[in-house]
């Protein structure tokens, strides 16, 4: 029932999608290269023209800023792994590789 929902409101999202400069499915691609900076001039001015024309792409794209900055909140420290055992595993990776093998 929400496929046969959704199709009956094809012609009306098509009509309210007119002239926005690309498709749902490239915009979608692109937002998570847009969000780390990743895309030029032109691509980013065609995704910002895409989110402020289209009628459904805005809150998807607020819900992966929603997301992405939760998520960096839950991020552990960098202090979560004792200094002592960073010290170490730099040294030992120091040796393997004055050594042409891991270290032992």
């Amino acid at each position: 029932m929400m496929l046969v929902t959704a199709l009956a409101y094809g012609a009306e999202r098509r009509r309210a999608t007119q002239g926005v400069p690309m498709s749902c499915w490239q915009a979608r691609r692109d937002v998570s290269d847009y969000m780390d900076g990743g895309l030029d001039a032109e691509q980013r001015h065609r995704l910002e023209a895409h989110l402020a024309g289209c009628p459904t792409c805005p809150s998807l794209y607020a819900g992966l800023v929603g997301v992405r900055a939760a998520m960096s909140a839950l991020r552990d420290p960098d202090s979560v792994v004792p200094g002592e055992l960073v010290r170490r595993l730099t040294r030992a990776g120091e040796h393997a590789g004055e050594h042409g093998g891991p270290a032992r």
